[in-house]
């Protein structure tokens, strides 16, 4: 073919050239968008969904009620947390389909549901929120919970957010379908209701998965000789880390239930409800990351610090403006989300979104730091994060039980010092910069995301 016909045909010359680079570019950047924005879509109908169910139970259940039903979930993240970091960040970072990793994972799994089930059951009868059956009932949806979530991250390994979606909304539709058959039977509303709901939805969705998801995923493997030593010095300080923000989130509900009132309580949740889908974004962004942050180590094309930085910086943006339009907005969410029944707190409001700017500055960096396997330095810089604020909340609760609407502001602020210090752990260990170079490949990448 002569350089006339080349050119025209667009293969090559400047002519072709660019346009080549042009339609480069918007592959990537369509495969950015796939990726990233099912990574976020799939955040934002999960988070969705426990809106609408927790909205529902504010408008039912009352001040009261509602501040115990969010007790529960607040138990039922911090369970799942550390159980999903365990097991669905090894799926993420380690070969899951090695024998001795899967013979370990299976074990995990194992472990951590039955685990999860009985400190659930226990932390429900200390706080003496329920009677024996919503025990019961609580302890049920943990297992359930954490077998669909471990469901959950088979899909976020895969980088299938898509598939991911629709599955979450299938837990979704019968959880609220459940709901409202049974308040339309003549059921009163009550917190055992929407526990058993939650079951319901846990149940179609873990049957959805295993219909969805290829055999290879279900394959068993040897529990002899396992990895499982190997994981845990990854596993056990990822989940412990991975477990310190809603750790931090159920101190604080604790606090604020015993100093002031499960009503106190409702009205900082309610605020918090509002700038979920700031919370939602961030979390969805940063499950992108970690996958894509763990694949280029894997494939020895590591990210720097920099390319994490330049992740915080769009989150904190994107979060900023998401928790203004909240803000701007309570005269009108507010009493969707309430019924009226009680009070958006307006002060937590404006700490939420803090919150929800400090969250994004830090997680794009801890995530590099887990696919570098850090996670007991970056235990160490997060605990003594989320343990300052809840010392500072505690003697603000002491001094005066009014304080309540300080919660978010003081387990928020000290993500900026965690930030800072990931940042420069991190440059120390950077790669050379040959080595981060990410070549052309086949997948958008968190190098696109940020660069």
């Amino acid at each position: 073919m002569t350089r006339a016909a080349a050119r025209e045909a667009g293969g090559t010359g400047p002519r072709g050239g660019l346009a080549g680079t042009a339609g480069r570019l918007l592959t990537k950047a369509g495969r950015l968008l796939a990726k990233a924005g099912g990574a976020v879509t799939v955040q934002f109908v999960t988070a969705g969904g426990s809106l609408l169910v927790q909205a529902l139970g504010a408008r039912t259940l009352g001040a009261s009620g509602y501040g115990s039903y969010a007790l529960f979930f607040a138990v039922l993240v911090m369970i799942t947390s550390v159980q999903t970091s365990w097991v669905g960040d090894t799926l993420t970072v380690f070969d899951r389909f090695e024998p001795r990793i899967r013979g370990a994972l299976l074990l995990s799994v194992a472990g951590t549901v039955a685990a999860g089930a009985a400190v659930g059951a226990v932390v429900a009868v200390a706080m003496g929120l329920a009677g024996p059956a919503g025990i019961a009932l609580f302890a049920l949806l943990v297992a359930l919970w954490l077998l669909n979530e471990t469901g959950r991250r088979i899909f976020t390994a895969r980088m299938e957010f898509w598939r991911l979606t629709a599955n979450d909304a299938c837990y979704l539709a019968t959880t609220l379908a459940v709901l409202g058959a049974a308040l339309a039977a003549g059921t009163g509303a009550s917190v055992e209701l929407l526990l058993g709901a939650m079951c319901a939805g846990c149940l179609a969705s873990i049957g959805l998965a295993r219909l969805r998801l290829p055999a290879e995923e279900y394959a068993l493997a040897p529990l002899r000789g396992t990895a499982f030593r190997e994981i845990v010095g990854f596993s056990w300080w990822r989940s412990i880390q991975a477990g310190i923000r809603p750790t931090a989130l159920l101190l604080a509900r604790i606090m604020i239930a015993g100093f002031a009132s499960t009503a106190a309580l409702a009205g900082v949740e309610a605020a918090r409800l509002l700038l979920a889908p700031a919370l939602t974004f961030v979390n969805g962004a940063g499950w992108f990351l970690l996958g894509d942050f763990a694949k280029a180590e894997r494939a020895g094309r590591p990210m720097r610090a920099r390319q994490a930085v330049r992740a915080c910086g769009l989150m904190a943006g994107i979060a900023l403006v998401m928790s203004l339009a909240g803000i701007l907005l309570v005269d009108w969410l507010g009493p969707l989300v309430t019924g009226g029944s009680f009070e958006v707190d307006r002060v937590a409001l404006a700490g939420w979104g803090i919150y929800a700017v400090c969250f994004a500055c830090t997680l794009p960096l801890a995530s590099l730091a887990t696919a570098r396997k850090k996670s007991r330095t970056v235990f160490v810089i997060r605990g003594l994060e989320s343990l300052s604020g809840l010392l500072v909340l505690l003697v603000l609760l002491v001094a005066d039980p009014g304080h309540a609407a300080l919660a978010p502001y003081c387990l928020g602020a000290g993500g900026l010092v965690s930030a800072a210090m990931l940042w420069r752990m991190l440059r120390k260990g950077d790669p050379p910069r040959g080595a981060a170079t990410v070549p052309e490949r086949s997948e958008a990448s968190a190098d696109e995301l940020v660069g």
